[in-house]
């Protein structure tokens, strides 16, 4: 009885150290608290009353995109491949059992490329839409991130394009 007691007090304290324990991010916080809460309290001329500090504020920009942390995961995620890493991206076979699983294998990759291409095409059809909505409202900032924004849906409808044509190309061979 008494070691399992013992056992579960000692897990209760660990687990209080990492729940309330002093982590270096608040630390740091409040080092950066206490430099802005000292600047601003030198121009205000008075010290600010206890629990009461000068907050960091954003800039007034915002053209300026934020960037924000993600799980590598996440931030190298690829269109075609969503939520899977980059590294785990299967590999075309170099060889394959019969030239009709080989052709099996392509008119997967077809649909597939099909599906990325209509994905693109709509894309690029919301594109008049939404550039008048930015020329009657947005700001020239907007105007000049809509207009780069749009060349790179053009370059991926391209690419789509290209790979679309590249494996029929490839299936017209095969089928001879």
């Amino acid at each position: 009885m008494l070691p399992a007691l013992l056992a579960g007090a000692g897990i209760l304290a660990v687990a209080a150290l990492f729940i309330f324990g002093d982590s270096d991010e608040a630390k740091q916080a409040d080092k950066d608290g206490q430099a802005n809460a000292a600047s601003a309290s030198a121009n205000a001329g008075s010290q600010p009353a206890a629990g009461v500090r000068a907050r960091q504020v954003d800039g007034a920009d915002k053209t300026a995109r934020v960037q924000p942390k993600l799980n590598p995961r996440i931030a190298n995620a690829i269109v075609t491949e969503g939520m899977a890493p980059t590294p785990n991206k299967p590999e075309v076979p170099e060889s394959f059992p019969s030239k009709d699983a080989e052709i099996a294998y392509w008119e997967q990759e077809l649909d597939k490329a099909t599906a990325m291409l209509e994905t693109r095409q709509r894309a690029q059809d919301r594109i008049p839409r939404k550039e008048q909505e930015i020329r009657e409202t947005g700001t020239p900032e907007e105007l000049a991130d809509f207009e780069r924004r749009k060349q790179i849906v053009a370059n991926n409808l391209q690419r789509a394009t290209d790979r679309v044509d590249e494996i029929e190309e490839k299936l017209v061979a095969l089928r001879g």
